[in-house]
């Protein structure tokens, strides 16, 4: 996530933004909008803005990464296979299946 401030020749908004990736194609996503520079210096009595606005944004950051976490099967090639336990998912119908109704 990453901050982006849009200047106006009146105000200054803070918004939080992400950028995603969907079917191969980058997007950026607007995640919060924090507010004008006047309402936030109200708000934080007097805290510089940029400064409050990038804390928060790599403590999201940081929360973000923290939910994310890389999940690893272990498999045994020593491990023995039951019997009568089906271990497999036959899919290939499914390439096949998809050609028939793109025809159609």
């Amino acid at each position: 996530m990453r901050l982006k401030v849009s200047k106006s020749k009146n105000a200054a908004s803070f918004y939080v933004t992400k950028t995603i990736y969907e079917n191969g194609k980058e997007r950026t996503i607007t995640v919060e909008k924090l507010g004008t520079e006047k309402e936030l210096r109200e708000k934080l009595d007097g805290q510089d803005p940029y400064a409050w606005a990038k804390t928060y944004v790599s403590e999201l950051t940081a929360k973000e990464k923290e939910n994310q976490r890389e999940i690893l099967a272990p498999l045994s090639p020593i491990k023995q296979i039951e019997k009568n336990q089906p271990c497999l998912f036959n899919g290939g119908y499914l390439f096949l299946q998809d050609i028939y109704y793109d025809l159609k």
